[in-house]
């Protein structure tokens, strides 16, 4: 039956037996100028031209410069055909539930009206109708932007993997059983976007963040998560596991969740109050698409960064604060000794040997912070400048140490402290000689913060190339907490002090070609710490 609409150059018609459906689609393809598309189902209905008929009628297409395109169900089998298909075909896709067959041309298109695999066909629809061609190429497009690439699902098929998978949720409790299956599954990492600090407090109730925690042990957790009073005391429960990273987020209404770099959900997040988790969730989506997880992985990186970035401006902020404030009164300390000592010195002459010893303490402890104040600026603004000379490192800690010595004996706070230093050959360095100084009056300055009694050591080790410096003490040794920022800036681990001594050492030891260290004694208290200098002959 044939059915002419007024306009005789467009017709539709329903074509029957199998001869003059197949004879029709040999017509089509060869009418075709520019583009050919296909959708065929996994038994290949349009293979029934004939295996080698058909693959000709492709490679004749393609040698005319037409686009081809194709949409099939890959299975194990038509396999091989597909791959055939392939090595003619570049734009070929898959698509799962694929039934029936069907052709679009430039003006043309022809579906086949048989969805039993097993029957040969025998109907078909075939039209040139412009509006009914437009409307078939739309729905060939919307078919193709749905289907993935042949290879994925070969690969899938040849090496046994899961198939890719999009599944839209809308029931609460389906998306509560994900998420808490996918936590339970970590084996590599966890990324995960939580947009309120409620939703972290649920998921802790749930029993989720447990799961969390457990596969830390095997596994890197990154959490992104507003962080407030109501679950900052969670917050610190996962900071104490050493595989789990938090950073306080912005507010939002998308939550997320990736593992192992294979698996994803994400659904928006409702807030209200006094509600169960599940009810707070609304729309969601779980895949294992690896194209979506790297999209969306690279949006969490970048919020990552972002906030990370964030809480080191709100911790240098911090810091700087501290800094002002302890620098301000070490500077202060020392300014008003001299003011008091100095009018002692006018009102009491008969003690003045004591006041004068004061006061040259209290200068030289004034000069050591001016000194590490200017060359924190000059690190910061990358101007330090070192001056080498060629010197002996013996003779002038030999030196310094009698300083030393001096001045441990004026001060009350050092009377149960000795410090001592084992005498070496001559050993010479090039190095900025006042720089040495002040990196061995640091670590003597900070042993002498921490020792109340017993013995400071300064040791000199000459090695092929190198020489090491060393200052061990038998004080209260190096807090755990502060061993990662040790020679960062502003860190200190007493109550005085500005906490950039051990930052510009470092800085003045590395511009030498040198390396520093701390770290506690393994035997017995205190600590030591030690830098090289590359030696000369």
């Amino acid at each position: 039956m044939t059915l002419v609409k007024a306009n005789n150059s467009e017709k539709t018609e329903i074509l029957f037996g199998q001869h003059d459906v197949l004879e029709r689609w040999k017509q089509c393809a060869f009418n075709t100028r520019n583009e050919i598309n296909i959708y065929a189902d996994s038994s290949g209905s349009l293979e029934t031209l004939g295996f080698k008929n058909y693959l000709e009628i492709i490679r004749s297409l393609k040698e005319k410069g037409v686009r081809i395109r194709y949409i099939t169900e890959i299975t194990e089998s038509n396999l091989q055909f597909c791959k055939l298909l392939m090595n003619i075909i570049p734009e070929f896709h898959h698509l799962d539930g694929i039934k029936g067959a069907f052709g679009v041309t430039d003006d043309e298109f022809l579906a086949t009206a048989t969805l039993q695999a097993i029957k040969p066909i025998s109907h078909a629809i075939y039209s040139s109708a412009k509006q009914l061609v437009e409307v078939q190429r739309h729905i060939f497009e919307t078919l193709w932007n749905r289907s993935v690439l042949a290879e994925r699902k070969l690969k899938e098929i040849e090496d046994g993997t899961e198939p890719e998978f999009f599944e839209v949720i809308n029931d609460q409790q389906r998306s509560t059983e994900i998420i808490t299956n996918l936590a339970g599954m970590i084996n590599v990492e966890a990324l995960v976007l939580l947009p309120l600090s409620k939703s972290m407090v649920r998921l802790y109730k749930l029993g989720i963040l447990r799961h969390l925690a457990e596969s830390s042990k095997r596994s890197k957790i990154r959490i992104i998560c507003p962080i407030d009073t109501e679950n900052e005391g969670i917050v610190q429960f996962l900071r104490t596991q050493s595989s789990i990273s938090v950073l306080d987020g912005p507010k939002g209404s998308i939550g997320l969740l990736i593992i192992d770099n294979s698996k994803f959900f994400i659904s928006e997040v409702h807030e209200e109050t006094g509600k169960e988790f599940s009810k707070t969730l609304g729309y969601g989506l779980y895949s294992n698409s690896i194209a979506v997880i790297q999209s969306i992985r690279l949006f969490f990186e970048l919020l990552w960064k972002s906030d990370e970035l964030n809480e080191r401006l709100k911790d240098h902020e911090r810091l700087q604060a501290e800094f002002i404030n302890i620098a301000s009164h070490e500077i202060k300390t020392p300014i008003q000794a001299l003011l008091t000592y100095s009018e002692l010195l006018q009102s009491e002459p008969a003690k003045n040997e004591s006041y004068v010893d004061a006061i040259q303490r209290n200068a030289l402890r004034l000069k050591l912070l001016s000194n590490n104040l200017l060359d924190l600026s000059k690190i910061q603004n990358k101007t330090l400048v070192i001056r080498k000379d060629r010197f002996d490192l013996t003779e002038l800690i030999s030196f310094m140490v009698e300083d030393f010595r001096n001045q441990i004996k004026s001060n009350q706070s050092y009377l149960f402290v000795e410090l001592l230093f084992t005498r070496h050959d001559k050993i010479f360095v090039d190095a900025d000689k006042d720089k040495i100084a002040q990196i061995i009056s640091n670590l003597v300055h900070n042993a002498l913060k921490f020792t109340e009694r017993g013995t400071i050591l300064i040791s000199l080790k000459k090695g092929q190339d190198e020489v090491t410096v060393s200052v061990k003490d038998t004080g209260s040794g190096i807090e755990p907490n502060m061993m990662p920022n040790l020679f960062t800036k502003f860190t200190t681990r007493h109550h005085s002090g500005t906490g950039v001594g051990l930052y510009i050492s470092k800085n003045i030891v590395e511009a030498h070609g040198g390396k520093i260290w701390g770290k506690n004694n393994s035997h017995g208290k205190g600590a030591m710490f030690a830098f090289t200098l590359p030696t000369t002959i």
